[in-house]
Parts: structure tokens; sequence; C-alpha cells
């Protein structure tokens, strides 16, 4: 042990024993990145603000029709797909009444 080590009250890498070692070194850890699609079923056209809001923060959205009138869901989709639009979002419809509107960056194959 030398006069810094003295000091400092470290050993030195020799003279550490083998679980020291094991212990200082730790495995990095990587988090992925996490994506969530929101399922929403408007009752009427002034729940399409939070689908919108849903679509800005970048998040991906499926939205059930089949519980308004079909007036309701035709404006319900014109207004999203403005909003996709202006986004440069994508759009896909998956069955009848039921839509995926996905922000900038999220492709639908």
């Amino acid at each position: 042990m030398g006069f810094f080590d003295f000091i400092t009250g470290r050993k030195s890498e020799e003279k550490k024993t083998e679980e020291e070692k094991v212990v200082a070194y730790q495995k990095p850890t990587v988090t992925a990145p996490t994506s969530t699609i929101d399922i929403f079923k408007p009752k009427s056209f002034d729940d399409v603000a939070k689908i919108i809001d849903n679509l800005l923060d970048g998040r991906p959205a499926i939205v059930h029709l089949s519980d308004v009138k079909d007036s309701t869901a035709q404006r319900v989709v014109d207004l999203l797909s403005g909003a996709i639009y202006a986004i440069n979002g994508n759009l896909c419809e998956l069955q009848k009444d039921v839509y995926i509107f996905t922000p900038s960056g999220v492709k639908i194959n």
C-alpha cells in the first residue's frame, strides 16, 4: 500500500479480493423504449380532442366508432384525418368502424 492509498483509504487493485472485484463491476442496464397504443370509443364529437392530444403526444390510437351515429362517425374520421395530415401521421381502417391513427414516425404496414 502506497502513501496515497494510505491517505485515501483505498486498497490497490492487486490486493482486492475476487469478490470485491466482482462487486465493483456492474453490468450496464439498457432500457428499451416503450410505446403504447391507446384505444378510444368516442361517444360524441367532443371526445375527439382527447384523441388528438394523444396523437400530439406521439402515441398511436385505435378508434372504435360503432357506438356513434354514422354522421358523427364520419365527422370524427374527418377531423382526425385532418389532424393526422397536419402532423404527417398515418391512418388505416382495421375493420368496419375501427381505425388506427398514428403520429409521424410510426409506420403502418
